[in-house]
């Protein structure tokens, strides 16, 4: 999954429902993002760094 700065927001697919989303950067920050469509949750990141289920991958 590519994520893609957009100014204050990331671009990101939802391959779970084929949507593009536009999410702000502080929700990345706290960790947790949903889908705009699907409202499906997605976790970026857990403290350690480690990727967890349903995580996205991406450099951000």
């Amino acid at each position: 999954m590519n994520i893609i700065p957009r100014g204050d927001y990331y671009a990101w697919y939802c391959e779970w429902c084929d949507t593009e989303n536009l999410t702000l950067q502080q929700r990345f920050a706290s960790g947790t993002v949903a889908c705009g469509a699907c409202h499906k949750h997605f976790v970026s990141c857990d403290v350690a760094g480690a990727d967890k289920e349903y995580a996205l991958a991406g450099g951000f």
